[in-house]
């Protein structure tokens, strides 16, 4: 069986999702706009998804820093906020201020 949405797409709520470090309390970046396209719908990659994404601004000393756990956080509704993770082996690509990660999958913040 399908699922029943291919693509996810950030809605009108500003800003559209932000990245931090919970441990410095630090704000890498904020993204004006987001999707997440399903890998795939009966494969071991259907309960995945790819994020695209892009910032408003980045920190690029920040995000580059592997020294610090970063928590991605999409707001699809001012009631509604998903935390994005990353299956391991995943790439992640970031150019400028636009964002790829491979394999990723969200979690509702409320649980």
């Amino acid at each position: 069986m399908g699922y029943l949405f291919k693509v996810i797409r950030s809605g009108v709520q500003k800003p559209a999702g932000l990245v931090e470090i919970p441990f410095l309390g630090a704000k890498v970046g904020e993204l004006s706009s987001w999707n997440l396209q399903r890998r795939g719908d009966q494969d071991p990659e259907a309960s995945l998804y790819d994020l695209h994404a892009v910032f408003s601004f980045v920190s690029e000393a920040l995000w580059n820093d592997d020294e610090y756990q970063k928590t991605i956080l999409l707001n699809l509704s001012p009631s509604k906020q998903y935390r994005v993770l990353q299956e391991s082996g995943m790439r992640t690509v970031l150019s400028e201020r636009v964002l790829l990660m491979e394999g990723v999958t969200i979690h509702d913040t409320r649980r």
